[in-house]
């Protein structure tokens, strides 16, 4: 009999391996070449606004110079501007690079919802509120309290 944390991992193992092939298509559609590395950037600035490299760098957990040169290649192929100089320099999107981004959000949200087609609205519900809570962002959980409850 299968326990329930192998049974977590082995889908959590596929879901990580999907969502790493579906972000270099996505990568590879916006910019031939790009990396992963450089699109993560461009969502945490798509969805925080502006921010500086240093902020970038912990929030992604990388190493400085790996940031600076994902940052460096962004500038490069036109998709973010850089203010200012060294980690305090500010990363923002530069137009071609928001309008692709929001193309995309709307595809990822059509694709989540074609997954989601067998589910009931409240599994679809239960789903998202034991989700935010299994990957410990508090800030999901608080969100998803402002789903609808049924009785």
């Amino acid at each position: 009999m299968d326990r329930v944390e192998d049974l977590l991992h082995e889908a959590l193992s596929e879901y990580a391996v999907q969502g790493d092939a579906y972000l270099a298509r996505v990568a590879g559609r916006l910019s031939p070449g790009m990396g992963r590395g450089p699109l993560a950037i461009l969502m945490r600035v798509d969805r925080f606004g502006s921010l500086r490299e240093c902020d970038l760098t912990a929030q992604l957990r990388l190493p400085a110079a790996e940031t600076r040169r994902h940052v460096d290649d962004l500038v490069a192929r036109g998709l973010a501007a850089r203010t200012g100089s060294g980690s305090l320099a500010v990363v923002r999107l530069t137009g071609p690079a928001r309008e692709f981004l929001a193309d995309a959000a709307d595809e990822r949200r059509g694709r989540i919802l074609d997954s989601l087609e067998d589910f009931t609205l409240d599994e679809k519900e239960s789903f998202a509120r034991l989700l935010a809570k299994f990957v410990q962002r508090d800030d999901l959980v608080v969100r998803s309290l402002d789903l609808p409850q049924r009785r």
